[in-house]
């Protein structure tokens, strides 16, 4: 057994925030994970995990849009020393306020579950893209693989529908 020893989360933020990061996994073991996040500013894609996604909100504000069982966009707002279920499966966009850390919990993916992620046209609501990945190593950050190749082409954040282009989020 490896020795319990707990997290400063207070310290890991500062270090991260030294770092000039957004991210980092705080532990990723046999069953769990955990990773400390900025947030992506201007997040726009809803990510579907296929677990359960506990979030605790550790400064600043993270409105959390979702998509209900109806297919009608909600949003959830999560303050500082809130925490959140997410069930798995429920489409979900965190979205915050400069200044926010937030710490999330979930299980380890077993072998051959993927993420999906979606975007949806700004100006008509359609569908633009959808990414499907199995989600390894964390600390490989795929989240950001999936943005980078959507943003990266100009093609994919077209809408088919009414030919809207998504802009690229500032860096």
């Amino acid at each position: 057994m490896k020795e319990l020893i707990p997290v400063d989360l207070t310290g890991v933020v500062e270090e991260v925030k030294a770092e000039g990061k957004g991210r980092r996994v705080v532990w990723q073991d046999s069953e769990s994970l955990a990773f400390l996040s900025s947030g992506r500013k201007e997040r726009k894609d809803f990510h579907i995990d296929p677990s359960d996604e506990v979030t605790l909100q550790l400064s600043g504000v993270q409105n959390l849009v979702y998509i209900d069982a109806e297919g009608k966009q909600k949003t959830t707002v999560i303050k500082a020393g809130q925490m959140l279920l997410c069930p798995g499966g429920v489409p979900h966009s965190p979205r915050v306020d400069d200044n926010s850390w937030f710490i999330v919990f979930e299980r380890k993916r077993k072998a051959g579950e993927r993420d999906h992620f979606l975007w949806f046209c700004e100006n008509c609501g359609d569908k633009v893209y959808q990414a499907t990945v199995e989600v390894g190593d964390y600390r490989q950050d795929p989240v950001s693989q999936v943005h980078q190749k959507f943003y990266g082409d100009e093609s994919l954040r077209t809408c088919q529908k009414c030919g809207h282009i998504m802009p690229v989020p500032p860096r």
